[in-house]
C-alpha cells in the first residue's frame, strides 16, 4: 500500500501484486473464490496484466519483505524489442543482487507497451528508484517453483 505522504507518494492506494507460475494459479484465484474478500473489503480493482520477462531472487531472499519498488517506462517505438527485453532482463539481475533485496521481477503490458520492474526489500531505504508501498503481507506458497531468469 502507499500513504499519502509517506516515500513521496500523494496518494493513498491499496496495490496487489502477484506474480503467477501458470494462467491456472491466477485465474484459480481470481474466479475461484479468494480475490472476492479483497474485492468486498475494498471494491473491484483494475485488474492489470503483465507477461513476465524475468524473475531473481535477491541477495536478502531469505529476508522479510518491508518495502516494494514498481518503476513503470514506456516502451518507445524506435526501440528493437529484443534488445529493450534483454537490457530488462540483466536490469532484474541487478536489481536482486543488491544488498538487502528479497527479490527483482520485470513484465511488459504489451496492450500499453508498459514494462514494470518490481522489487520486494528487506529495509525502509531501498536502493532501487520508483513508486515505494509498504509490504503489508507476502503470501509465497509457489515462490520456490517460479522460474528464474530469462522467461522466452
Amino acid at each position: 500500500m502507499r500513504e499519502r505522504g509517506v516515500h513521496g507518494s500523494t496518494v493513498n492506494q491499496y496495490a496487489p501484486f502477484y506474480l503467477w507460475n501458470t494462467m491456472e494459479g491466477m485465474n484459480t484465484f481470481l474466479w475461484g473464490g479468494a480475490f472476492q474478500g479483497p474485492v468486498n473489503d475494498f471494491g473491484r480493482p483494475d485488474v492489470r496484466q503483465w507477461t513476465g520477462l524475468a524473475y531473481e531472487e535477491g541477495a536478502a531472499a531469505g529476508s522479510p519483505a518491508v518495502v516494494a519498488v514498481r518503476r513503470r517506462q514506456r516502451v518507445p517505438e524506435t526501440v528493437t524489442l529484443s534488445e529493450f527485453m534483454e537490457d530488462a532482463v540483466r536490469e532484474t539481475g541487478r536489481l536482486a543482487s543488491r544488498e538487502g533485496a528479497v527479490l527483482a521481477a520485470a513484465a511488459v503490458d504489451s496492450h500499453r507497451w508498459e514494462l514494470v520492474h518490481f522489487s520486494l526489500w528487506d529495509h525502509h531505504t531501498p536502493t532501487a528508484s520508483g513508486d515505494i508501498f509498504e509490504v503489508l503481507h507476502v503470501s509465497a506458497p509457489g515462490r520456490h517453483v517460479l522460474p528464474r531468469g530469462r522467461q522466452w
